[in-house]
């Protein structure tokens, strides 16, 4: 089974060029791909900031550049959406009792578990007492099938102070679940914009790349406004390919763009 990823679209409101590069047009032109080359796909998943600020008017651009992608998507919100805004924009989007866009589906025998990581006001993620019980029920209904974890907030710190200190913050919490879960077979992320991965509580994540542009590799400044961009990372998406037994292939791939 072959699945799209991809996260940190960040739109603007149509018509607004006033951060560099254009994320609509950087997304334009993945769409443009994967409707060319990966329409065997059987689901694309976007693991948040959907807009930058979370304004109806850049939810609304949003939902018309989606709306071009030949295979059909599910996504869950980023430090930079709004809850009220996503759910009025994407009203198909399931949501848990407690009103979180927590949400699982299953594709080709996996479950793909969507959950909503985002703290309102903050840059932060975290897992709340009710998140947390969504999920375990989400995974104890489902003990025998293989599983992936799609957030959009690490759990962990990447070496990169500036992104470390707005991570997850119910790492522990996180990790005892994972680990009393042994079905949980892989973890993905968003929001790092950059591609990464490695391993956590013994369980493989990857993190993806951004649709809009990659984050600085600075290992040294916890400020934005210090990072030091060697070598600009272009917009990129994932390819993955999956087996019912919750095995993963992935390739990262980029766009050619003018940054």
């Amino acid at each position: 089974m072959k699945f799209i990823h991809l996260s940190d679209t960040h739109i603007l409101a149509r018509d607004d060029y006033s951060r560099y590069p254009d994320a609509a047009a950087t997304l334009r032109k993945i769409i443009g791909e994967i409707n060319k080359y990966h329409r065997d796909a059987e689901i694309c998943v976007i693991t948040g900031d959907i807009t930058h600020h979370g304004h109806p008017e850049q939810y609304e651009q949003a939902v018309a550049i989606l709306g071009d992608l030949a295979i059909p998507y599910i996504l869950i919100p980023g430090n930079h959406d709004e809850r009220a805004a996503f759910k009025q924009a994407f009203p198909d989007t399931p949501v848990d009792e407690n009103g979180f866009i927590n949400h699982g589906h299953t594709f080709g025998g996996v479950r793909f578990v969507m959950i909503d990581s985002i703290v309102p006001g903050a840059h932060h993620g975290t897992l709340c007492e009710e998140r947390l019980g969504w999920l375990r029920n989400e995974l104890n209904a489902h003990r025998d099938t293989p599983t992936f974890l799609f957030m959009h907030h690490p759990p962990f710190e990447m070496g990169l102070p500036f992104m470390d200190t707005i991570r997850l913050d119910a790492d522990q919490e996180l990790a005892e679940i994972v680990t009393a879960n042994p079905q949980v077979k892989h973890l993905f992320f968003g929001h790092l914009h950059r591609p990464a991965t490695g391993t956590w509580q013994g369980v493989p994540f990857l993190l993806a790349a951004s649709t809009q542009c990659g984050e600085p590799l600075d290992f040294r400044h916890d400020k934005e406004e210090d990072l030091e961009d060697r070598n600009r990372l272009n917009p990129g998406y994932g390819i993955a390919f999956a087996d019912s037994t919750g095995g993963l292939r992935y390739h990262f791939d980029f766009i050619k763009f003018d940054l």
